[in-house]
């Protein structure tokens, strides 16, 4: 019979996130927006007169930082809740009620940036001499003073802000549609047993030693996507145009430099990437032939991406935490400390899969609150280990950050983000490497490393070139169906994969349907460059750099409170530079050679 997946009222509470941290009741959730609710009006009084006086500018800016993170948690509790039971309409409404509440947040705080905007920057400097505590909201003021080109008036930014509920649509509705909606037939195995497939368990099946099992879970995933795929294309051409009319209702002359400006990153640095994935793009080909001879294929297929080429070991949740702290001692003893206490008993993650909870994994929170991580944890291989240490990478960030910068610089661009969950997993990797437990296990490892080299080096810029063709197809007045954009998509693959891949091209070309990443416009590609300077910083401290960890973790502390690639410069990394992707390069080149050694 085969095994199913737990309501989501069978979870055992230890194995859920701490949300009640952030609202102990749904109750105490609806008292607190309506709190908040009933401070909107309180913006006004600052309408208008933020260039009276440095006082009047002082208590906008303290308000604003007191509402803010109260708004924060109230969107925080009601998408994590939604995110692990979308079949909830109770939670999936507050989701809602709390996009509505952020559209009019924003828009009754309009005025300010405009306002901000036309603040001459020597009027600013005499209101800091007149209250001193406006200075730490210098770097505040110069960041609004660069994006002054994109500003519009009061009344367009109130529109705006007034339909992001609208902008956010596509999202809303991709995310029903994937994880409520669709229903998947099941997997076989070989022996003709019948496998459920959902979204919590397609990885763990496409990781399978059984081919059969893989192929047909493989099939069943991407046919259930080719059922409704003229209803994908046209939420996700819906949320391309949104992102081109508000790249042009801001003044920028493409989506990729309104995507890149908050980074403050040249286009060069976007394209320099793409161009070094495609430049070592011959390594893949040797790394899919290696793989095919190492599985007796003829040709591969893309099931057989993951197929474990040893057996799997079984590395329960308590060892995975065991191993991951293990592996990120070099951060220092606070560092790996505050990560087991995260992994336990504080109750930062969301372990299993149930039933209604959406796919992926990530890494959320809010300012003064725990950091959230969302996964679907597989015992079986070293997928949901390297997956809990990406995550409480990015987690760590995000603590640090809180912890060393007010709200006004908490945050941090998805530029720098994607260094510290990279960072993370290189350094758990190389300590499972000493751990000396065999060929097997060595195999496991190495396949751990080349299954998130494929994701950030492979898989990632080639999602990473189809968005592109996307913006700019619409930029160019093209239309974007179904039908063009898998074709697109098959182009690209083909040139990815060479001769050693079997395609399926009706259902490799689903594939950016499957990928959530697309709703935060040119997210992908900044996994290559993650990746590439996470490599660099995980070797300077494992070589035992004077003071590596520790110009390591300035970085994490920073913040926005410098440019990200500012911040990277505190690490010893210069993105501006190729080494970092070539250094990256070469390591999965390293991994490669190894792995033709061990499976020769």
């Amino acid at each position: 019979m085969a095994k199913t997946l737990p309501k989501r009222s069978e979870v055992p509470r230890e194995q859920t996130w701490d949300l009640e941290s952030l609202f102990s009741t749904p109750d105490d959730w609806e008292a607190a927006y309506q709190r908040l609710e009933a401070q909107l009006p309180t913006f006004e009084r600052y309408a208008g007169r933020l260039a009276e006086s440095a006082d009047v500018l002082l208590e906008y800016l303290q308000h604003y930082e007191t509402l803010a993170p109260q708004y924060d948690k109230l969107y925080s509790y009601a998408e994590r809740a939604f995110d692990v039971d979308t079949t909830d309409q109770t939670a999936g409404a507050r989701v809602s009620r709390a996009r509505s509440l952020y559209a009019r947040f924003a828009a009754a705080n309009a005025f300010a940036r405009p306002e901000l905007t036309a603040l001459a920057p020597e009027r600013f400097q005499a209101f800091v001499e007149q209250a001193p505590a406006l200075a730490r909201y210098q770097r505040f003021y110069d960041e609004i003073q660069r994006s002054k080109p994109h500003v519009r008036s009061a009344e367009v930014e109130a529109v705006m802000a007034q339909a992001s509920e609208v902008f956010a649509a596509p999202y809303g509705i991709y995310t029903v549609l994937a994880n409520a909606d669709l229903k998947f037939a099941d997997a076989r195995t070989r022996s003709g047993r019948r496998v459920p497939v959902a979204q919590g368990n397609i990885d763990a099946l496409l990781s399978s030693p059984d081919r059969a099992l893989r192929k047909s879970a493989w099939e069943s995933y991407a046919d259930a996507y080719l059922a409704h795929e003229n209803t994908f294309a046209e939420i996700m051409a819906t949320k391309v145009k949104a992102s081109v009319l508000r790249a042009r209702v801001h003044r920028f002359n493409s989506v990729l430099e309104a995507a890149l400006h908050p980074s403050n990153l040249p286009t060069a640095v976007y394209h320099n990437v793409i161009e070094a994935c495609n430049r070592h793009i011959g390594l893949w080909h040797r790394y899919w032939d290696a793989r095919r001879r190492a599985l007796k294929l003829d040709k591969m297929e893309v099931c057989d991406i993951f197929a474990p080429l040893a057996k799997p070991p079984r590395v329960p949740y308590k060892q995975a935490v065991r191993w991951i702290v293990e592996g990120l001692r070099p951060l220092g003893k606070t560092y790996a400390e505050t990560v087991r206490a995260g992994l336990t008993r504080e109750r930062w993650v969301d372990v299993y899969p149930n039933v209604g909870k959406r796919d992926g994994a990530y890494s959320a929170g809010t300012y003064g609150t725990k950091p959230f991580i969302f996964m679907s944890y597989d015992e079986h291989g070293l997928s949901g280990l390297s997956t809990l240490a990406h995550e409480i990478g990015h987690s760590m960030h995000t603590l640090l950050s809180w912890q060393n910068q007010p709200y006004v610089y908490a945050d941090y661009t998805i530029f720098a983000a994607e260094v510290a969950s990279n960072c993370n997993q290189a350094l758990v990797r190389a300590h499972l490497l000493t751990l000396n437990r065999g060929r097997e296990f060595e195999i496991a490892v190495v396949q751990e490393a080349m299954d998130n080299f494929h994701r950030y080096l492979f898989l990632m810029p080639i999602l990473a070139q189809f968005e592109h063709w996307m913006h700019t197809t619409v930029e160019q007045g093209g239309a974007l169906t179904a039908s063009a954009m898998s074709a697109k998509l098959v182009e690209l693959f083909r040139n990815g994969y060479g001769e050693a891949v079997a395609l399926d091209e009706r259902r490799v070309g689903v594939t950016w349907m499957q990928f959530v990443h697309f709703f935060a416009d040119y997210y992908v590609w900044q996994y290559a460059s993650g990746i590439s300077a996470a490599n660099a910083i995980a070797d300077m401290i494992l070589s035992n750099i004077p003071d590596a960890a520790e110009r390591y973790l300035a970085f994490l502390k920073a913040g926005s409170s410098l440019d990200p690639l500012e911040a990277l410069r505190l690490a010893g990394v210069d993105m501006t530079q190729p080494e970092p992707l070539d250094r990256a390069f070469s390591v999965l080149e390293r991994f490669i050679a190894r792995f033709e050694q061990l499976t020769a």
